[in-house]
């Protein structure tokens, strides 16, 4: 019978351990009195492209981001919107800022739960396809105000990525369809904080910039969760709720005398 602890094979550590070798032998080689400092400086960094500065920063987000996500998932059991919504949210808090993201979102979904019984379709494609149209006119709506108003805040609003705000929709829709409003609301939060973690430690002094001169450090990041994977899957958390998000569950006495009520006599 083949079980898990058998998968884990000598052969299969060793990509495990090239994750760590290989960025540790370039930090080696960037040592300055080694012939291969200038070459690695020049040639393996992302420090001097300031044109696409903003554009890499936004791809060590994901990254980055997942750590975290695994962290929060496996080790500590915090369920959410899935593995993509909280790294495409602090996409959208880094560039407008939490508090007016965090805002809108929730205007956003109070919108779509209000909506929800008159969006009835014949398919589930359907009804999700015309709650993302709702949230991407949703998204449209500030930045109309805003332009007619002169009030810059509502204009930033536009810049809110469309396709965060949409599988963010979604996924709250499927979880409110499945699970009811207040494991979504659940996961919603968990969502929105774990996305601002990640928008708090991206932005402190140095983080992003690490990445930029030493991008192999990547290749470390991924050996981190491969390591979490196999050693701090223990989901610490994992049915643990809030008492007003618990769901009141009758008592053993309760059900014998339902049970008992609709014996026939």
């Amino acid at each position: 019978m083949t079980t898990l602890g058998s998968r884990v094979t000598p052969n299969s550590k060793l990509p495990l351990a090239a994750l760590f070798v290989v960025p540790l032998a370039l930090a080696i080689g960037r040592l300055p009195f080694l012939p291969t400092s200038s070459f690695l400086a020049d040639y393996l960094s992302l420090a001097h492209d300031d044109h696409f500065r903003a554009v890499i920063e936004n791809v060590l987000f994901v990254p980055i981001g997942a750590l975290v996500v695994v962290i929060f998932r496996l080790t500590l059991g915090i369920q959410m919107l899935g593995l993509f919504r909280p790294i495409l949210l602090a996409i959208a808090f880094n560039i407008i800022g939490i508090p007016i993201s965090a805002a809108f979102l929730v205007i956003v979904l109070t919108f779509i739960v209000l909506l929800r019984p008159f969006l009835s379709t014949d398919h589930n494609y359907a009804r999700i396809a015309v709650m993302l149209s709702m949230a991407a006119t949703l998204l449209l709506i500030p930045l109309i105000v805003g332009n007619w108003l002169r009030v810059a805040w509502l204009i930033k609003i536009a810049d809110f990525p469309v396709i965060a705000l949409c599988l963010t929709c979604e996924s709250f829709a499927k979880v409110l369809e499945r699970q009811g409003i207040r494991e979504a609301m659940w996961r919603t939060l968990t969502t929105a904080v774990i996305a601002a973690i990640i928008t708090a430690l991206t932005s402190l002094s140095g983080v992003l910039d690490l990445f930029l001169h030493f991008p192999e450090l990547l290749m470390v990041q991924a050996g981190c969760i491969m390591l979490i994977n196999r050693h701090l899957d223990i989901r610490l958390f994992e049915n643990t709720r809030p008492p007003a998000l618990e769901t009141i569950r009758p008592s053993a006495a309760d059900l014998e005398d339902k049970l008992a009520a609709e014996r026939p006599a």
